[in-house]
């Protein structure tokens, strides 16, 4: 039986890409014990963003669609800066994401804790922190916990 041919660096972002969208600095760190040098992979990196292969700015919004549900803006923008994600669009997303932190934070707490607004300072802190925790700001979470939000609010 003949020996597999290793596949080629070409062939191993494409694999990793048709799995999910990657951030360039992801890739790069994932291709680069493959690479015979820096430049053939820098090189590789223009030549898939040249054929709209590698995005970092799909990757980032596939991110945010993955981690919105479940996560605050403060925890999904510090992945996203993780990822070498900057500039312009990092900022654009922290601002859409800020604008609906406060209904995703409640969605969040009502299914986590069935909308119980409580007294019981144990229990009010175990809700903050749980929020907090998953990136949401602690006005947000404060105003929610407290029962002073619901998402009628949202356009305020």
């Amino acid at each position: 039986m003949p020996k597999q041919q290793a596949p080629s660096l070409m062939g191993r972002a494409l694999r990793y890409l048709s799995r999910r969208e990657h951030s360039r600095q992801e890739l790069r760190k994932k291709l680069l014990p493959y690479a015979e040098s820096d430049i053939e992979l820098d090189e590789l990196m223009v030549k898939l963003e040249a054929q709209s292969w590698l995005s970092d700015e799909r990757f980032a919004e596939s991110l945010v669609r993955r981690k919105s549900e479940r996560y605050g803006s403060l925890k999904i923008v510090d992945e996203l800066k993780q990822q070498g994600i900057e500039g312009d669009s990092l900022l654009e997303i922290k601002e859409r994401l800020k604008i609906s932190d406060a209904t995703r934070a409640w969605e969040l707490w009502q299914r986590k804790f069935d909308s119980m607004v409580t007294k019981d300072p144990k229990e009010k802190s175990k809700q903050m922190r749980y929020l907090v925790s998953k990136g949401f700001p602690l006005s947000v979470v404060t105003r929610i916990v407290d029962g002073r939000f619901s998402p009628s609010e949202e356009d305020s």
